[in-house]
């Protein structure tokens, strides 16, 4: 039997989401000097900027230079929900929010459209870069949904409509949806959105992201229940080391003080697969066990936050466990043959 070829993947923005192109290629290249293989494309996670297609072309080229495969992308939803309100991180999830442009689940039609838009600009950009998936949020305005039930109804229906405008451009694409599992969203609001999802929309189209961190912090009884349940959906993974949060914190009567607390438990640390790291709850094990049964191209994205003026030192930290998880992983799946 050969020798099997180790595979690793850290996503762009490890170290912040970062715009200028002098910043974006320092960071990929130092994921080529670390050793990665694969990456997910980061930048522009969040808000409502539109790609050029000579940014895409650009992409793929720093891409190619430091040899790095892009199999995934993270699209925008629009907007910006993460804010600092008196000095401090807020996530605005809990409603709706009348001034972003372009969101796919708008009430306003033309924002709504404009949403729609911005998902095809990220489709276009895994189709240059070479990504088959693309990582996308949806977040649920819950507590709306609990003060005017009527307002759900109409919410899945804008989803629906956008869906079903972007389903025929993706699938011709080649590239699909993958709904991620949020932190600040009570677990049982997003089991109702992936359920209602998946069983509407084909797997060619529509799957599922499996965020490890904001799983310890949301999935309260058991952090690997969306892993497990949606197994056979996974298409990609954001794959972080974190410890949990008390209950005392997450739910204080003030509900945006307790969504800060879940933000700043949001580690993003190097995920601890060899338990040499020191810190960590997961079972990097049973993941990769679940992950070894699931549709997932390999290598697993790792999505980390590291900085400092050990980066380089923690980025090669990151590429060691990331090539022992993928061997891991493999294992398993060799086994199951």
């Amino acid at each position: 039997m050969s020798e099997l070829t180790l595979l690793s993947s850290c996503e762009t923005d490890y170290n912040s989401d970062l715009h200028s192109w002098i910043d974006i290629e320092r960071q990929i290249s130092n994921l080529a000097k670390a050793g990665f293989t694969h990456t997910q494309w980061m930048q522009n996670w969040e808000g409502e900027y539109l790609y050029s297609p000579s940014e895409m072309f650009q992409a793929r080229d720093v891409l190619r230079h430091y040899n790095i495969n892009a199999h995934s992308i993270h699209a925008s939803e629009g907007g910006k929900r993460t804010i600092i309100k008196d000095g401090r991180p807020v996530f605005r999830n809990r409603y709706r929010f009348t001034e972003i442009r372009k969101d796919y689940t708008s009430k306003n039609e033309y924002a709504r459209l404009a949403g729609v838009d911005l998902l095809k600009n990220r489709i276009d950009l895994c189709s240059h870069i070479g990504a088959s998936v693309m990582v996308l949020h949806m977040q649920l305005p819950y507590r709306m949904f609990e003060e005017q039930p009527e307002e759900k109804e109409l919410y899945y229906r804008q989803v629906f409509k956008s869906f079903d405008e972007v389903k025929e451009y993706a699938v011709a694409a080649g590239v699909r949806i993958a709904l991620e599992n949020m932190i600040c969203t009570p677990q049982k609001y997003q089991e109702e959105q992936f359920d209602l999802l998946l069983d509407r929309y084909p797997d060619d189209f529509l799957g599922f992201a499996w965020d490890s961190g904001h799983a310890t912090l949301m999935c309260r009884e058991d952090p690997y229940h969306f892993l497990k349940k949606y197994n056979d959906r996974l298409y990609a993974t954001h794959l972080q080391d974190n410890e949990s949060i008390s209950d005392e914190l997450l739910y204080q009567e003030d509900g945006e003080r307790a969504d800060t607390e879940v933000l700043l438990h949001d580690a993003h640390w190097i995920p601890n697969v060899d338990g040499t790291l020191g810190r960590g709850i997961l079972d990097w094990d049973l993941i990769a066990r679940h992950l070894a049964k699931a549709p997932l191209e390999l290598p697993a994205d790792f999505e980390v936050c590291i900085s400092g003026p050990d980066e380089f030192e923690q980025l090669k930290c990151c590429h060691t466990q990331a090539e022992k998880f993928y061997r891991m992983v493999s294992d398993y799946r060799n086994n199951e043959r």
